[in-house]
Protein backbone atom coordinates (compact mmCIF):
# COMPACT_ATOMS: atom_id res chain seq x y z
CA UNK A 1 0.00 0.00 0.00
CA UNK A 2 2.98 2.64 1.05
CA UNK A 3 5.05 1.34 -2.49
CA UNK A 4 1.04 2.40 -4.19
CA UNK A 5 1.02 5.38 -2.29
CA UNK A 6 4.47 6.33 -3.44
CA UNK A 7 3.96 5.65 -7.28
CA UNK A 8 0.83 8.08 -7.22
CA UNK A 9 2.41 10.67 -5.83
CA UNK A 10 5.08 10.61 -8.60
CA UNK A 11 2.80 9.94 -11.39
CA UNK A 12 0.95 13.53 -9.87
CA UNK A 13 3.96 15.00 -9.56
CA UNK A 14 4.95 14.29 -13.27
CA UNK A 15 1.22 15.64 -14.39
CA UNK A 16 1.74 18.84 -12.06
CA UNK A 17 5.20 19.39 -13.71
CA UNK A 18 4.07 18.68 -17.45
CA UNK A 19 1.52 21.06 -17.08
CA UNK A 20 3.52 23.78 -15.67
CA UNK A 21 5.79 23.64 -18.41
CA UNK A 22 2.99 23.81 -21.36
CA UNK A 23 1.33 26.77 -19.37
CA UNK A 24 4.33 29.01 -18.07
CA UNK A 25 2.70 31.73 -15.94
CA UNK A 26 3.58 35.34 -17.81
CA UNK A 27 3.68 38.63 -14.53
CA UNK A 28 2.98 42.21 -16.54
CA UNK A 29 5.22 44.61 -15.10
CA UNK A 30 4.50 47.62 -17.30
CA UNK A 31 1.88 48.58 -20.40
CA UNK A 32 3.13 51.39 -21.80
CA UNK A 33 1.15 50.99 -25.51
CA UNK A 34 1.54 54.34 -27.92
CA UNK A 35 -1.67 55.56 -29.15
CA UNK A 36 -3.16 53.38 -32.08
CA UNK A 37 -6.23 51.94 -33.16
CA UNK A 38 -6.66 48.92 -30.96
CA UNK A 39 -5.13 51.28 -27.80
CA UNK A 40 -7.64 50.37 -25.11
CA UNK A 41 -9.20 47.63 -26.97
CA UNK A 42 -6.97 44.89 -26.61
CA UNK A 43 -6.74 44.55 -23.76
CA UNK A 44 -10.29 46.47 -22.80
CA UNK A 45 -9.20 49.18 -20.72
CA UNK A 46 -10.54 52.22 -19.25
CA UNK A 47 -9.37 55.39 -17.21
CA UNK A 48 -11.55 54.24 -13.80
CA UNK A 49 -9.42 51.25 -13.83
CA UNK A 50 -6.24 50.87 -11.41
CA UNK A 51 -2.86 50.48 -12.74
CA UNK A 52 -2.83 46.84 -11.18
CA UNK A 53 -5.78 46.15 -13.06
CA UNK A 54 -4.49 47.46 -16.56
CA UNK A 55 -1.60 45.03 -15.66
CA UNK A 56 -3.90 42.32 -14.72
CA UNK A 57 -6.35 42.51 -17.65
CA UNK A 58 -3.03 42.46 -20.06
CA UNK A 59 -1.85 39.04 -18.14
CA UNK A 60 -4.81 37.56 -18.93
CA UNK A 61 -5.08 38.34 -22.39
CA UNK A 62 -1.54 36.47 -22.79
CA UNK A 63 -3.17 33.61 -20.52
CA UNK A 64 -5.87 33.38 -22.51
CA UNK A 65 -3.96 33.30 -25.81
CA UNK A 66 -5.17 36.16 -26.68
CA UNK A 67 -3.06 39.29 -27.99
CA UNK A 68 -1.67 42.95 -26.19
CA UNK A 69 -1.74 45.28 -28.53
CA UNK A 70 1.77 47.68 -28.40
CA UNK A 71 0.11 50.70 -30.82
CA UNK A 72 2.28 52.70 -32.78
CA UNK A 73 6.30 53.09 -32.87
CA UNK A 74 7.65 52.54 -29.25
CA UNK A 75 4.70 51.30 -27.71
CA UNK A 76 5.81 48.14 -25.34
CA UNK A 77 5.09 46.07 -22.62
CA UNK A 78 7.33 44.63 -19.94
CA UNK A 79 7.43 40.79 -18.49
CA UNK A 80 8.59 38.35 -16.30
CA UNK A 81 8.43 34.84 -16.17
CA UNK A 82 8.17 32.17 -13.74
CA UNK A 83 11.69 32.20 -13.26
CA UNK A 84 14.94 33.83 -15.09
CA UNK A 85 15.84 32.86 -18.73
CA UNK A 86 18.51 30.97 -18.83
CA UNK A 87 20.83 31.55 -21.87
CA UNK A 88 21.32 27.67 -23.10
CA UNK A 89 21.99 26.29 -26.47
CA UNK A 90 19.99 27.51 -29.50
CA UNK A 91 16.97 29.82 -28.92
CA UNK A 92 15.63 30.49 -25.10
CA UNK A 93 12.43 32.53 -26.19
CA UNK A 94 9.37 32.26 -28.55
CA UNK A 95 7.14 35.11 -28.52
CA UNK A 96 4.27 34.82 -30.77
CA UNK A 97 2.07 37.46 -32.01
CA UNK A 98 -0.90 37.38 -35.06
CA UNK A 99 1.59 38.00 -38.25
CA UNK A 100 -0.09 36.13 -41.09
CA UNK A 101 0.73 35.40 -44.99
CA UNK A 102 -1.43 36.47 -47.71
CA UNK A 103 -3.41 34.91 -49.59
CA UNK A 104 -2.67 36.23 -52.70
CA UNK A 105 0.45 38.48 -52.80
CA UNK A 106 -0.09 40.80 -55.98
CA UNK A 107 3.34 40.09 -56.38
CA UNK A 108 4.77 37.11 -55.48
CA UNK A 109 2.18 34.85 -55.30
CA UNK A 110 1.92 31.70 -53.14
CA UNK A 111 5.96 32.43 -52.39
CA UNK A 112 5.11 35.16 -50.22
CA UNK A 113 6.53 36.41 -46.71
CA UNK A 114 4.51 39.49 -46.68
CA UNK A 115 0.86 39.69 -45.59
CA UNK A 116 0.34 41.41 -42.65
CA UNK A 117 3.68 41.47 -40.59
CA UNK A 118 4.39 44.00 -37.51
CA UNK A 119 7.53 43.68 -36.31
CA UNK A 120 8.49 44.47 -32.91
CA UNK A 121 12.29 44.89 -31.24
CA UNK A 122 13.27 42.73 -27.95
CA UNK A 123 14.99 43.54 -25.40
CA UNK A 124 16.13 42.22 -22.03
CA UNK A 125 16.81 43.34 -18.93
CA UNK A 126 19.14 41.59 -16.12
CA UNK A 127 18.58 42.79 -12.74
CA UNK A 128 15.71 43.33 -9.48
CA UNK A 129 13.39 45.31 -11.41
CA UNK A 130 12.69 47.01 -14.86
CA UNK A 131 13.18 50.43 -13.81
CA UNK A 132 17.12 49.64 -12.15
CA UNK A 133 18.04 46.45 -14.71
CA UNK A 134 20.40 46.58 -17.12
CA UNK A 135 18.86 46.54 -20.80
CA UNK A 136 19.91 45.05 -23.85
CA UNK A 137 18.40 44.57 -27.44
CA UNK A 138 18.33 41.59 -29.28
CA UNK A 139 20.25 42.23 -32.21
CA UNK A 140 17.87 41.33 -35.23
CA UNK A 141 18.65 40.61 -38.49
CA UNK A 142 18.42 44.17 -39.40
CA UNK A 143 20.48 45.85 -36.39
CA UNK A 144 23.93 46.11 -38.08
CA UNK A 145 22.35 47.09 -41.81
CA UNK A 146 18.90 48.62 -42.43
CA UNK A 147 17.48 49.71 -38.56
CA UNK A 148 17.46 52.79 -37.24
CA UNK A 149 19.05 53.63 -33.99
CA UNK A 150 18.43 56.24 -31.00
CA UNK A 151 15.02 56.64 -32.09
CA UNK A 152 12.31 58.96 -30.24
CA UNK A 153 8.87 60.07 -30.36
CA UNK A 154 7.09 61.40 -29.15
CA UNK A 155 2.86 61.63 -29.24
CA UNK A 156 0.42 64.87 -28.43
CA UNK A 157 -2.45 64.51 -27.33
CA UNK A 158 -5.43 65.30 -29.57
CA UNK A 159 -7.56 67.84 -28.69
CA UNK A 160 -10.68 66.73 -31.09
CA UNK A 161 -11.44 63.33 -31.98
CA UNK A 162 -13.51 64.33 -35.39
CA UNK A 163 -12.15 66.82 -38.02
CA UNK A 164 -11.30 67.07 -41.35
CA UNK A 165 -11.39 64.01 -43.59
CA UNK A 166 -9.71 64.02 -47.04
CA UNK A 167 -8.48 60.64 -46.88
CA UNK A 168 -10.58 57.43 -47.71
CA UNK A 169 -11.71 55.58 -44.79
CA UNK A 170 -10.59 58.22 -41.88
CA UNK A 171 -12.51 59.92 -40.05
CA UNK A 172 -9.48 62.70 -38.87
CA UNK A 173 -6.90 62.98 -40.78
CA UNK A 174 -4.77 65.20 -38.50
CA UNK A 175 -5.36 63.63 -35.38
CA UNK A 176 -2.53 62.76 -33.06
CA UNK A 177 0.96 65.02 -33.66
CA UNK A 178 4.00 63.27 -33.67
CA UNK A 179 7.67 64.19 -33.67
CA UNK A 180 10.57 61.88 -34.10
CA UNK A 181 14.46 61.58 -34.76
CA UNK A 182 17.15 58.70 -35.08
CA UNK A 183 20.06 57.69 -36.53
CA UNK A 184 20.25 56.26 -39.94
CA UNK A 185 22.06 53.38 -40.85
CA UNK A 186 24.90 55.61 -42.25
CA UNK A 187 25.48 56.98 -39.17
CA UNK A 188 23.72 60.95 -40.65
CA UNK A 189 20.70 62.15 -37.66
CA UNK A 190 16.99 62.57 -39.12
CA UNK A 191 14.18 64.21 -37.79
CA UNK A 192 10.36 63.65 -38.98
CA UNK A 193 6.75 65.00 -38.14
CA UNK A 194 3.97 64.29 -38.94
CA UNK A 195 0.45 63.03 -38.14
CA UNK A 196 -1.35 59.95 -37.08
CA UNK A 197 -5.40 59.78 -38.53
CA UNK A 198 -8.06 57.83 -36.99
CA UNK A 199 -9.74 55.51 -39.47
CA UNK A 200 -13.75 54.83 -39.67
CA UNK A 201 -13.29 51.25 -38.25
CA UNK A 202 -12.02 52.26 -34.49
CA UNK A 203 -14.02 55.41 -32.94
CA UNK A 204 -12.55 54.94 -29.84
CA UNK A 205 -10.09 57.13 -28.33
CA UNK A 206 -6.39 56.08 -29.76
CA UNK A 207 -4.86 57.71 -26.30
CA UNK A 208 -4.29 55.55 -24.06
CA UNK A 209 -7.18 56.29 -21.22
CA UNK A 210 -5.22 56.56 -18.45
CA UNK A 211 -2.52 58.89 -19.81
CA UNK A 212 -3.38 62.29 -18.51
CA UNK A 213 0.22 63.81 -19.54
CA UNK A 214 -0.26 66.20 -23.06
CA UNK A 215 2.57 64.18 -24.64
CA UNK A 216 3.91 60.98 -24.66
CA UNK A 217 7.81 59.83 -25.40
CA UNK A 218 9.57 56.88 -26.29
CA UNK A 219 12.53 55.91 -27.00
CA UNK A 220 14.42 52.66 -28.72
CA UNK A 221 15.15 51.98 -32.22
CA UNK A 222 13.08 51.99 -35.67
CA UNK A 223 13.07 49.56 -38.23
CA UNK A 224 12.44 50.33 -41.96
CA UNK A 225 9.19 50.33 -43.13
CA UNK A 226 7.83 47.04 -44.82
CA UNK A 227 4.82 47.81 -46.20
CA UNK A 228 3.29 48.15 -49.90
CA UNK A 229 -0.33 49.58 -51.47
CA UNK A 230 -0.67 47.40 -54.65
CA UNK A 231 -3.89 49.17 -55.12
CA UNK A 232 -5.22 53.04 -55.14
CA UNK A 233 -5.88 55.19 -52.68
CA UNK A 234 -9.35 53.78 -52.39
CA UNK A 235 -11.45 56.88 -53.44
CA UNK A 236 -12.10 54.38 -56.71
CA UNK A 237 -14.21 51.29 -55.76
CA UNK A 238 -12.99 49.12 -58.54
CA UNK A 239 -9.48 49.86 -57.78
CA UNK A 240 -9.28 49.26 -53.64
CA UNK A 241 -6.47 49.87 -51.59
CA UNK A 242 -4.26 46.58 -51.28
CA UNK A 243 -1.76 46.60 -48.38
CA UNK A 244 0.86 43.81 -48.08
CA UNK A 245 3.59 44.03 -45.17
CA UNK A 246 6.58 41.98 -45.71
CA UNK A 247 9.47 40.57 -43.96
CA UNK A 248 12.85 41.96 -44.40
CA UNK A 249 13.82 38.67 -45.73
CA UNK A 250 12.68 34.77 -46.21
CA UNK A 251 14.99 34.23 -43.02
CA UNK A 252 14.94 37.35 -41.23
CA UNK A 253 14.69 36.96 -37.36
CA UNK A 254 14.80 38.58 -34.00
CA UNK A 255 11.61 40.58 -34.12
CA UNK A 256 8.27 40.26 -32.45
CA UNK A 257 4.79 39.63 -34.41
CA UNK A 258 7.28 39.24 -37.72
CA UNK A 259 6.34 35.49 -38.54
CA UNK A 260 3.62 33.36 -38.09
CA UNK A 261 2.87 31.51 -35.11
CA UNK A 262 3.01 28.38 -37.41
CA UNK A 263 6.73 29.01 -38.16
CA UNK A 264 8.56 27.33 -35.71
CA UNK A 265 11.87 28.58 -36.03
CA UNK A 266 11.70 32.43 -36.43
CA UNK A 267 9.18 32.79 -34.00
CA UNK A 268 12.33 32.19 -31.10
CA UNK A 269 14.98 34.46 -29.53
CA UNK A 270 18.45 33.92 -28.67
CA UNK A 271 19.86 35.58 -25.41
CA UNK A 272 23.54 35.07 -27.60
CA UNK A 273 21.99 38.35 -29.83
CA UNK A 274 21.75 40.48 -26.99
CA UNK A 275 23.90 44.10 -27.81
CA UNK A 276 24.68 47.02 -25.35
CA UNK A 277 23.71 50.36 -26.73
CA UNK A 278 26.68 50.79 -28.76
CA UNK A 279 25.92 47.35 -30.69
CA UNK A 280 28.73 45.39 -28.83
CA UNK A 281 27.71 41.80 -28.26
CA UNK A 282 27.14 41.07 -24.67
CA UNK A 283 27.31 37.64 -23.11
CA UNK A 284 24.77 36.98 -20.74
CA UNK A 285 24.22 34.64 -18.62
CA UNK A 286 20.55 34.74 -17.91
CA UNK A 287 17.51 37.18 -18.24
CA UNK A 288 15.21 38.53 -15.80
CA UNK A 289 12.72 40.55 -17.89
CA UNK A 290 11.96 40.96 -21.41
CA UNK A 291 10.06 44.25 -23.07
CA UNK A 292 8.64 43.91 -26.82
CA UNK A 293 8.74 47.67 -28.44
CA UNK A 294 7.04 48.74 -31.43
CA UNK A 295 9.49 49.05 -34.60
CA UNK A 296 7.77 50.55 -37.38
CA UNK A 297 6.60 54.36 -38.02
CA UNK A 298 4.76 53.23 -40.36
CA UNK A 299 0.89 54.19 -42.02
CA UNK A 300 -0.76 51.93 -44.45
CA UNK A 301 -4.32 53.71 -45.35
CA UNK A 302 -7.14 52.45 -43.80
CA UNK A 303 -5.74 49.17 -42.22
CA UNK A 304 -4.19 51.66 -39.49
CA UNK A 305 -0.71 51.98 -38.62
CA UNK A 306 1.76 49.32 -38.15
CA UNK A 307 1.33 47.86 -34.10
CA UNK A 308 2.86 44.90 -32.71
CA UNK A 309 0.63 42.42 -31.31
CA UNK A 310 1.88 39.96 -28.56
CA UNK A 311 0.40 36.56 -27.78
CA UNK A 312 2.16 34.01 -25.90
CA UNK A 313 5.65 34.14 -24.49
CA UNK A 314 7.21 30.80 -23.35
CA UNK A 315 10.03 30.17 -21.69
CA UNK A 316 11.83 27.01 -24.16
CA UNK A 317 14.39 25.46 -21.57
CA UNK A 318 10.82 24.72 -19.39
CA UNK A 319 9.75 22.64 -21.88
CA UNK A 320 10.52 19.01 -21.86
CA UNK A 321 12.74 17.65 -24.09
CA UNK A 322 13.65 21.10 -25.61
CA UNK A 323 17.46 21.56 -24.47
CA UNK A 324 18.01 17.84 -26.19
CA UNK A 325 16.84 19.38 -29.57
CA UNK A 326 16.99 23.68 -29.27
CA UNK A 327 16.10 25.53 -32.06
CA UNK A 328 19.38 27.41 -33.73
CA UNK A 329 19.49 30.56 -35.83
CA UNK A 330 22.86 31.84 -37.06
CA UNK A 331 23.12 35.20 -36.36
CA UNK A 332 23.80 38.00 -39.32
CA UNK A 333 28.02 38.76 -38.18
CA UNK A 334 28.60 42.46 -37.73
CA UNK A 335 29.96 44.21 -40.84
CA UNK A 336 33.49 45.31 -40.92
CA UNK A 337 35.61 47.53 -42.76
CA UNK A 338 37.13 44.51 -44.78
CA UNK A 339 33.74 42.82 -45.57
CA UNK A 340 32.32 46.40 -47.17
CA UNK A 341 34.74 46.36 -49.90
CA UNK A 342 33.07 43.19 -50.95
CA UNK A 343 29.81 45.03 -52.24
CA UNK A 344 30.44 45.54 -55.63
CA UNK A 345 30.52 41.63 -56.35
CA UNK A 346 27.63 40.75 -53.83
CA UNK A 347 23.96 40.47 -54.25
CA UNK A 348 21.23 43.23 -53.42
CA UNK A 349 19.04 42.05 -50.72
CA UNK A 350 17.35 44.93 -50.08
CA UNK A 351 16.78 48.92 -50.96
CA UNK A 352 15.84 51.54 -49.03
CA UNK A 353 15.16 55.57 -48.65
CA UNK A 354 17.14 57.64 -46.92
CA UNK A 355 13.76 58.13 -44.60
CA UNK A 356 13.54 54.26 -43.76
CA UNK A 357 10.89 53.34 -46.94
CA UNK A 358 11.20 50.06 -48.70
CA UNK A 359 12.16 50.33 -52.37
CA UNK A 360 11.14 47.59 -54.76
CA UNK A 361 13.02 49.12 -57.18
CA UNK A 362 15.57 52.46 -57.63
CA UNK A 363 14.47 55.80 -56.97
CA UNK A 364 15.38 59.13 -57.68
CA UNK A 365 17.83 60.75 -54.67
CA UNK A 366 20.02 58.64 -52.09
CA UNK A 367 19.17 54.62 -51.81
CA UNK A 368 20.56 52.93 -48.91
CA UNK A 369 21.16 49.06 -50.21
CA UNK A 370 22.11 46.03 -48.27
CA UNK A 371 24.06 43.33 -49.70
CA UNK A 372 24.41 39.43 -49.36
CA UNK A 373 27.67 39.65 -47.37
CA UNK A 374 25.65 41.90 -44.55
CA UNK A 375 27.63 45.08 -46.17
CA UNK A 376 25.46 48.10 -46.44
CA UNK A 377 26.45 51.46 -49.27
CA UNK A 378 24.78 54.64 -49.97
CA UNK A 379 23.55 54.89 -53.45
CA UNK A 380 22.83 57.82 -55.21
CA UNK A 381 20.37 57.18 -58.29
CA UNK A 382 19.74 60.19 -60.74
Amino acid sequence: MKRLTILLAALIMVVVTASAQAKQTVKVLEYCPAPGQFTNKLPEINNTMSAEERLKACEEQLEDGNLVCLGAAGGYITVALDQPIKNGKGSDIRILGNAFYSANDPKYGDATIGGSVEPGIVYVGVGSSPETAEWYELAGSEYYTTEMHRFEITYYKPTVETGEIKTPYITIDNYIRWTASWTNPDGSKQTAEGWQPKNVYHKQSYWPAWEENDQITFRGARLPDNAVNYGGDGSDPDNPQYWVSYRYAADSYGYADAAPNSDNVYTTFDLDWAVDSDGNPKHLDHADFIRIQSGVLQQCGWTGETSTEVGRITNLHLIEGYDDNPIIITPRQRPTGIAGTSANTARETMRMSIDGRRLLKPERGINIVRYSDGSVRKVVVK
